[in-house]
């Protein structure tokens, strides 16, 4: 599938503070059209069950393309930074611009990262998950290492990625949508059948981009065993949500479990160690006539 006609969005423009390897901010303009073309006369709104960075989430709230978001991520880390940034809004601001972004917080932050919080929410891991994310190679929060390294020698130090300004800007515009978001911490399928348990489907549009199949575990705390990614396939297969898009590596297992659709290829930019294009897998449901 030919992607390169639509408008890409700058990065400095991305609604996202996040940053993450393979993020789908870029299909934006090409998300908009599928919504358009199945809610012609109504606002939809949008839902992920595995939102990370939610880069085309939020670009399509900020330009008013959808009325509400429902994003779901099963790692109370990256929950706890939405739920922070959403309904702590001044307190996190005020951490962006007191914090020290030098190698001793990278450290701080990832041994917070691996203490278990007793509440589901926990401001501090939350803040930590946005920081790692922001000062470490490639935005990857598990395993990948501070930009410029543990010695600061490389070219670019660790606060390369961390502009206070615009990280400011995108987190105040965000506090002031939180009336239009709700987040959640759940399962992928919990998440899909809680929609379906309340009614939101029909009204509903779903972008599904679970973790890989190939390199989930190494990427994601809470990456999908094989029963996961199968059970995905059966819920949406069922016919039962019928508004959504789903992508995915390129895999045998995702062949098999979609086999009975027609599957489109698409390019995805990766920066895990080199910049390069990947390949990854997209699945449409059909567009009533």
């Amino acid at each position: 599938m030919d992607l390169s006609g639509y408008p890409k969005r700058h990065n400095s423009k991305a609604a996202s503070p996040f940053r993450y390897p393979g993020g789908k901010g870029f299909l934006t303009s090409f998300l908009q059209e599928q919504i358009s073309q199945r809610f012609p006369s109504s606002r939809a709104s949008y839902a992920e069950p595995y939102c990370g960075g939610a880069g085309a989430a939020l670009n399509l709230l900020v330009d008013d393309l959808v009325d509400h978001l429902y994003l779901n991520d099963a790692d109370y880390r990256i929950y706890s930074a939405w739920h922070a940034m959403l309904f702590e809004t001044d307190r996190f601001l005020e951490e962006i611009e007191e914090v020290s972004v030098d190698l001793a917080t990278w450290q701080a932050c990832l041994a917070k990262l691996h203490e278990k919080p007793d509440e589901l929410y926990d401001f501090d891991s939350g803040f930590a998950a946005f920081f790692i994310n922001r000062t470490s190679r490639s935005g990857v929060i598990l395993g990948s290492g501070p930009i410029g390294g543990y010695d600061q020698e490389g070219t670019w130090k660790i606060d390369a990625r961390f502009n206070k300004p615009s990280l400011i800007e995108k987190i105040a515009q965000l506090g002031q949508l939180r009336e239009r978001v709700s987040p959640s911490c759940l399962d992928g399928m919990q998440f899909c059948r809680s929609l379906e348990d309340r009614d939101l489907l029909d009204d509903t549009f779903l972008f599904v981009d679970p973790p890989y199949v190939q390199a989930g575990g190494r990427l994601y705390w809470d990456g999908m065993n094989l029963p996961k990614h199968d059970a995905l396939a059966e819920w949406l297969l069922s016919g039962v949500a019928k508004h959504w898009l789903l992508t995915y590596d390129d895999h045998p297992i995702v062949r098999e479990n979609y086999r009975t659709i027609q599957a489109h290829k698409i390019a995805v930019r990766y920066s895990l160690g080199r910049r390069r294009l990947e390949k990854e897998l997209l699945y449409q449901s059909p567009i009533a006539a």
